[in-house]
C-alpha cells in the first residue's frame, strides 16, 4: 500500500496540473488581500483580523478543491483505460481505491496548508494588525482555526465522496456533475421531500439534512469554539467517508473495466 501511495504522489507531483492549479488559486488569494490592502490605503481600514475571519466565508471553496484533488489523482483513468493495466499487473481494486483516496486527500491537505499560510502571511504582511473596534489579530485567529477544524472532517468526507464519484461513474465531468448532486444538491433534495412527505418518513428526511457537509460547515460561524459541536462534526466526517468508501469499494469490485 506504501509503495502504492508513494507512487501516486510521485505522479501527481510530476504533473504540470497539480501546480498551475494550486498557482491559479494563490494568485486569486493575493488578488483578494490586495483589495484589503487597497481599502486600507484608500478608504476603510480593514485589519489583520478582520480580513482573516472573511475565510469562514469561503468553505465551499474546500468541497469544488475536492473536485480538482480528484480530477489530478484520477486523471481520467477510465478514459486512458490505465485501471485495467493496473488491474491487471495484480493490484488488488481495494489497494488501488484506498490509495488513490489517500493520494488525493494528501494533495488537499497540502493545499489548504500552502493557501492558509500563504493569505494569513500575505495579510499580516499587508495589513495592519490592530484597528478600532475590529477583531483583534489573536481573536481572528481563533476563530480561523477552529473553523478550519470544523472543515476539515468534512472536506475529507467530500474527498471520499469525490473519489467514490471517480470510481463509479465513468467520464470526468459526470463524476464531477455526481459529487455536486451529492454534496451540494441532495440536502436539498432530501428537505423538501421531507416536507412533502407525511408521517415518519419525512422526519427521518429532516431530522438527516442537518449532517451533510456544507450545512454543518456553515453552522459552524455560528458556533464558534463550541468543542461539543467540533466532536459532532468529526462524528459526521467519519461517516461519510465511511459509507462513501464502503459505496465505492463495492461498486468498484463489481465494475467491469474496459
Amino acid at each position: 500500500m506504501l509503495n502504492y501511495i508513494r507512487a501516486e504522489c510521485y505522479k501527481l507531483l510530476h504533473r504540470p496540473y497539480t501546480y498551475i492549479a494550486l498557482g491559479v488559486m494563490l494568485a486569486l488569494e493575493a488578488l483578494y488581500a490586495s483589495m484589503f490592502a487597497f481599502h486600507t490605503a484608500h478608504s476603510l481600514v480593514t485589519p489583520f483580523g478582520a480580513a482573516v475571519v472573511t475565510i469562514t466565508g469561503m468553505g465551499v471553496i474546500g468541497f469544488c478543491v475536492c473536485m480538482l484533488t480528484g480530477d489530478i489523482v484520477f486523471a481520467a483513468q477510465y478514459k486512458n483505460s490505465t485501471l485495467k493495466n493496473e488491474v491487471s499487473f495484480g493490484l488488488s481494486r481495494a489497494r488501488i481505491y484506498l490509495g488513490k483516496f489517500i493520494a488525493q486527500t494528501l494533495l488537499s491537505l497540502a493545499y489548504l496548508v500552502v493557501m492558509m499560510a500563504f493569505f494569513i502571511g500575505l495579510c499580516a504582511a499587508v495589513l495592519p494588525m490592530e484597528a478600532g473596534d475590529f477583531f483583534s489579530a489573536a481573536e481572528g485567529l481563533s476563530v480561523v482555526g477552529y473553523f478550519l477544524a470544523v472543515g476539515l472532517p468534512l472536506w475529507i468526507g467530500a474527498q471520499a465522496v469525490m473519489c467514490m464519484c471517480l470510481f463509479l461513474v465513468n467520464g470526468e465531468m459526470a463524476s464531477s456533475f455526481f459529487y455536486a448532486g451529492v454534496v451540494f444538491v441532495l440536502e436539498s433534495v432530501l428537505e423538501v421531500a421531507g416536507l412533502l412527505l407525511e408521517g415518519g418518513a419525512g422526519q427521518m428526511l429532516l431530522k438527516a439534512v442537518p449532517y451533510f457537509p456544507v450545512r454543518m460547515l456553515n453552522e459552524a460561524k455560528a458556533v464558534v469554539g463550541d468543542w461539543s459541536y467540533l466532536g459532532q462534526v468529526w462524528l459526521v466526517g467519519a461517516f461519510w467517508v465511511i459509507v462513501s468508501t464502503a459505496v465505492g469499494l463495492y461498486g468498484f469490485y463489481r465494475k467491469e473495466l474496459k
